[in-house]
């Protein structure tokens, strides 16, 4: 991006925003980043967990899940695992091959397999799932990563909440405001409804947090989630994106 100028082709305000996968009690979730040193944090993050970005982590996913598979008894073409293993779409690659076979339904009777967003959220990353693995102990913990970003002038959001699917996602919100110092919470979302919404930005306003909303666009690799407009059907208030506190975070 450096060596891109944006405001070429975009008139717009812009900051700097990443988003980055922790994990909280033994669960991996989201958090965005908005508005700091991104070359700081860069540079924290690469010399501490520059496992993350290298085989080591793949192989030991693979591992995990290849015992998984074998343990549960589920149906596969092993070859086809082990091919994909070191590639980015590695997990999606193995949701597709368990999906073939409609015994692995039988042994895993849950609600995992209507799309990859499911099998993810609710099977593999779920520690009430047969299929869940623990990739939380692969990540830096949220506390870390929010420091990381104040440390480094941002502020810090929990990003889209419901998207986990969690089964006791209220109680996990008031677990969290509890114990980590966020400064706002992705309220709005492609997938949520309109009462999952409402929740979250009264949630947001009974505690003096910061609101937004994102597309949770990740370019081509993920289905029917367009920039800005997600699936279509998101909307954000011109009194989101006007939020007075964002005004010194615009480069």
């Amino acid at each position: 991006m450096e060596k891109f100028n944006v405001k070429e082709i975009y008139k717009g305000d812009i900051i700097v925003g990443c988003e980055f996968t922790t994990s909280f009690d033994n669960r991996l979730i989201e958090v965005l980043g908005y508005g700091f040193d991104y070359k700081k944090a860069n540079k924290y993050l690469a010399k501490k967990y520059n496992f993350l970005n290298n085989k080591k982590r793949f192989k030991k996913i693979y591992t995990e899940i290849n015992n998984k598979i074998r343990k549960l008894g589920l149906e596969c073409d092993l070859n086809v695992i082990k091919k994909a293993r070191f590639g980015k779409s590695f997990e999606i690659e193995v949701y597709k091959e368990l999906k073939k076979y409609e015994n692995n339904r039988k042994i895993i009777n849950e609600d995992i397999w209507n799309s990859y967003s499911d099998y993810y959220r609710k099977g593999i990353t779920n520690p009430k799932s047969k299929m869940f693995i623990n990739k939380a102990k692969f990540y830096p913990p949220i506390k870390e990563i929010v420091s990381l970003i104040h440390e480094n002038g941002g502020i810090a959001f929990l990003a889209h909440p419901y998207q986990y699917k969690f089964t006791d996602t209220e109680e996990f919100l008031d677990k969290i405001y509890n114990e980590v110092a966020l400064d706002g919470i992705e309220c709005f979302y492609t997938t949520f409804s309109e009462e999952q919404t409402n929740y979250l930005v009264n949630f947001a306003k009974e505690r003096n947090l910061l609101i937004s909303g994102g597309s949770d666009y990740h370019g081509t690799n993920k289905e029917n989630h367009n920039l800005g407009i997600g699936r279509g059907n998101l909307k954000i208030s011109k009194d989101v994106i006007n939020n007075k506190i964002l005004g010194k975070y615009y480069q």
